[in-house]
């Protein structure tokens, strides 16, 4: 099961790369009319979250820079920012290195209890391996929203 579990982060977060490489950098900037954040914003949460999941939540440390937690943790949005923000490239460099560095530290681990965390929208995590499935989930709804930014910007 395990290895299922380690299959399906690397499976999310290449669609997502995959998708993000075609993006011009001038569109990922891009609000839509009616939203609150653009692609990078989403591209950076990812990041921010996975890491948090992955690290902050079971004990280990953190190697993101401070500034993703200001500009790209729930509640901020683009609209707002005061300090400027990673570019395009640097997040796709830590959304590329992110899964190694999660299964190196957490192979074998998937099992370990956490303290009990309950998600926004009320989903209870209680280990590691639950953890890192939730996301997958995540990042499969930043996924779309991605695909539907994309779309909206293409069509204005």
């Amino acid at each position: 099961m395990e290895q299922a579990i380690w299959r399906q982060l690397e499976f999310v977060r290449t669609q997502t790369l995959k998708l993000a490489i075609t993006l011009p950098e001038e569109k990922v900037l891009v609000v839509p009319q009616g939203f609150r954040n653009h692609i990078l914003w989403n591209l950076g949460h990812l990041a921010l979250v996975t890491d948090k999941y992955a690290f902050t939540f079971t004990g280990r440390t953190s190697e993101l820079p401070a500034i993703y937690q200001e500009l790209f943790a729930n509640g901020t949005s683009p609209l707002e920012w005061t300090s400027e923000s990673p570019g395009l490239n640097d997040i796709l460099g830590v959304l590329e290195a992110q899964p190694e560095r999660v299964k190196r530290v957490l192979a074998g681990q998937l099992e370990e209890p956490i303290e009990p965390y309950s998600t926004s929208s009320g989903y209870r995590i209680e280990n590691v391996g639950q953890l890192i499935n939730f996301t997958t989930y995540h990042e499969g709804m930043h996924f779309s929203m991605i695909k539907l930014y994309n779309k909206i910007i293409q069509g204005s």
